[in-house]
């Protein structure tokens, strides 16, 4: 059997999962914004340093990559938060065939700031070179980034794994059971929505709704 897409994630069923995954993203991304925030406030205020990180002085000669890196990385952040905020109400509340639609966006929304925090990381921590293991903050914020982006590659595979699970029961109107394990719980159990558009301008029932 193919390790994609997966049957569950830990012990909850996709659905569950991706619920978790949004409200995972909404404060990690709030975390990693407050500390570009930090570090924009030490270019803004002399008086102001992050104790245990690299002064902002010494980085003066090369201020507008820094700035444009905080920037880009604060907008990222934030956008991902609006995106999960949205993501969390049509998990809730939008029938399926619209949650799927979503999904698709959310996927592809969190590659690429996957992708760009990648990039400015190489940029930001290639710059800061054995520093980075010798200050306590950019330990921290290195340690921080890693385990961040290694958890945000997991819910890609998760959400893809959702997205295909959704996938199936649009296209044959019913949901695939893919393992014979029940889950006991009960949350989020109820149905995505009244009815489903399937391809072609059908709808599959009510009953079959279940996502």
């Amino acid at each position: 059997m193919a390790v994609l897409p997966l049957e569950r994630f830990l012990c909850w069923k996709l659905k569950i999962a991706s619920y978790v995954i949004a409200i995972y993203l909404i404060a990690t991304c709030g975390i990693a914004a407050l500390l570009e925030i930090l570090d924009v406030a030490a270019w803004a205020d002399d008086s102001f340093e992050i104790s245990g990180g690299f002064k902002s002085y010494w980085r003066s000669h090369v201020w507008e990559g820094w700035l444009a890196c905080n920037l880009v990385m604060v907008f990222c952040d934030l956008f991902i938060i609006g995106c999960s905020l949205i993501m969390i109400l049509a998990i809730l509340r939008f029938p399926t065939y619209y949650e799927f639609q979503l999904m698709k966006g959310y996927y592809v929304v969190l590659i690429m700031y996957t992708l760009i925090s990648i990039a400015i990381a190489i940029y930001k921590y290639s710059w800061y070179g054995p520093n980075t293991y010798r200050l306590p903050f950019l330990v921290f914020s290195f340690l921080y980034w890693l385990t961040h982006t290694l958890m945000n590659i997991t819910c890609v595979l998760v959400l893809y794994s959702r997205i295909a699970e959704i996938y199936y029961e649009i296209e044959y109107g019913e949901k695939k059971t893919l393992s014979t394990y029940s889950s006991q719980a009960q949350f989020l159990e109820m149905r995505s929505g009244y009815s489903t558009p399937r391809y072609g301008g059908q709808y599959s029932l009510a009953s079959q709704s279940f996502a």
